[in-house]
């Protein structure tokens, strides 16, 4: 499902892992390694091949799961209900205790919008408090397109939501840590601002990047940083 039409100016997409909590941690390393289980099974291979096509579909598809239901027609429900799998690494999931008043804050329409399963983003965000500030959530199962699954950074995913809210281009206000996200977000007219308060500390962050993308509007170095961002942006 996508999000729905606004009256609002302001719609912000706020993405969920390692932006308003660090998952780089026990969180992904468990959830990476359920995947690599769950394909090694499926596929009769090793673990170590396995590990190798997780890794590739998740950088050729935007999410391992993409890869696994269109090269080998694993059902998407099947595959997420194994890897999010959520008593295996809930207690891990700390988010800093501010992060509630920052998000009531943020002026707009706010949206999470994750290439995770929507069983996962409501029970992490519910069970820490903060699913109240939040409209709606945008989540993997939600992403289908033409009968395909357009998870971020698909364009088609921005137009399809910049289509749904009927507001400005402009108006609405990426908030992601992975630069893939943004530069397609940015492509098609969006604001962004790329979060970095976690940056090279998880496993997907294995090169370290000091510099600020053209198509980065603003940088957050943590999550209190979106309070002075906001300013310059309303």
């Amino acid at each position: 499902m996508f999000l729905k039409k606004t009256n609002s100016k302001f719609v912000w997409l706020i993405d969920l892992d390692d932006t308003l909590f660090f998952s780089g941690g026990k969180v992904m390393s468990t959830i990476n390694s359920r995947m690599t289980s769950f394909i090694q099974s499926e596929l009769s291979i090793s673990f170590e091949e396995a590990n190798r096509l997780r890794v590739e579909y998740w950088k050729k598809y935007g999410t391992t799961v993409r890869g696994m239901q269109e090269r080998h027609g694993v059902s998407l429900q099947t595959f997420l209900s194994f890897s999010h799998y959520s008593p295996c690494f809930e207690l891990y999931i700390k988010f800093k205790p501010y992060v509630g008043k920052i998000l009531g804050s943020l002026i707009g329409r706010k949206y999470v919008v994750t290439n995770s399963p929507k069983s996962y983003a409501v029970e992490v965000l519910k069970k820490n408090g903060l699913l109240k500030y939040f409209d709606e959530i945008c989540a993997l199962e939600g992403m289908w397109i033409n009968n395909q699954l357009r998870c971020k950074p698909a364009r088609l995913l921005w137009q399809r939501i910049l289509d749904n809210t009927g507001a400005k281009k402009n108006n609405h206000i990426l908030v992601d840590d992975t630069l893939a996200n943004l530069r397609t977000a940015k492509n098609i007219g969006f604001r962004t601002v790329w979060m970095r308060e976690y940056l090279n500390k998880g496993q997907v962050h294995a090169k370290k990047i000091s510099h600020r993308p053209r198509y980065v509007d603003f940088t957050a170095l943590t999550i209190k940083e979106l309070i002075k961002v906001s300013r310059k942006i309303y």
